[in-house]
């Protein structure tokens, strides 16, 4: 049973995801040792490039999503299913910084699909659960997705496909803008309508999605490629003023929101 990793990575305006692609899969081989294959424009491939790709899928993107008045190129995901060539896929986030053997454990402890329940922002604490809105129902994360080639799990993508296709429709019901498109927003949904609109505990990653958000930066220790050290810091700000906080990790995965300091991490 053949077992890998796929990413999804068009590039921007204003970031170079194919960069962020690279320097993810890169670190999903050392650490994983599982290939990785991409999904991406012909315009995102660089004319030359020290990475063989596992496989590499040219698909011309939607583009009709937008954030911050940019156009943000996160349609499509339902299609990781179809263009994995794998039995068994990871799929994640090009932001998503691999530092340990860790997301190796989800082919040892999930069914057939399995995704993010709750997440840990790195210096926030007791932060509540996201939700798609106040009448609707706590948000799951599409940063990590793990599947088998399985019909339940093809049920699970088609519903997505669907959402996205219908996504004012849902939006009215649940609560939410319809602007932007957000991956999170439709897996909760679909997983819930195929699973009888309950969320099956076999389903969630048993242990929290760790993410680096806002007012937070965090820098490499060494200058090593597989460097897993890192300082993480806060700017606490407290009556006006920023009271710098920090702390220290190691060999530990994190999802980086601020993608200037994702490319400080590969740029060194």
């Amino acid at each position: 049973m053949t077992q890998g990793a796929i990413i999804f990575a068009y590039n921007s305006a204003t970031y170079n995801y194919y960069k962020m692609a690279e320097y993810t899969a890169k670190r999903i081989n050392h650490f994983l040792n599982i290939p990785v294959s991409l999904v991406t424009d012909q315009n995102s491939l660089p004319k030359t490039s020290d990475y063989t790709w596992d496989t590499v899928v040219t698909n011309d993107p939607d583009r009709t999503n937008g954030r911050d008045g940019n156009v943000w190129i996160n349609k499509g995901r339902y299609q990781a299913f179809e263009f994995s060539p794998y039995d068994e896929t990871i799929l994640l986030d090009a932001d998503y910084i691999v530092n340990s053997n860790k997301l190796s454990n989800i082919f040892t402890v999930y069914d057939d699909f399995a995704c993010h329940g709750t997440t840990n922002f790195l210096m926030y604490r007791d932060l509540p659960k996201d939700r798609l809105s106040n009448i609707s129902h706590d948000m799951l994360w599409a940063t990590i997705v793990a599947f088998k080639k399985t019909k339940r799990a093809k049920q699970v993508f088609d519903c997505i496909e669907m959402i996205q296709k219908n996504y004012d429709h849902y939006a009215n019901i649940h609560g939410f803008l319809n602007i932007p498109y957000r991956n999170d927003f439709a897996l909760t949904l679909a997983l819930r309508i195929v699973n009888g609109h309950c969320i099956l505990t076999k389903d969630i990653i048993p242990w929290n999605l760790t993410t680096i958000g806002l007012n937070t930066h965090i820098y490499s220790d060494s200058n090593d490629k597989f460097n897993t050290k890192y300082t993480v810091m806060f700017d606490n700000w407290q009556r006006g003023k920023i009271k710098k906080e920090y702390i220290s990790i190691d060999k530990l995965d994190f999802h980086l929101l601020d993608k200037d300091n994702v490319m400080e991490l590969i740029n060194g």
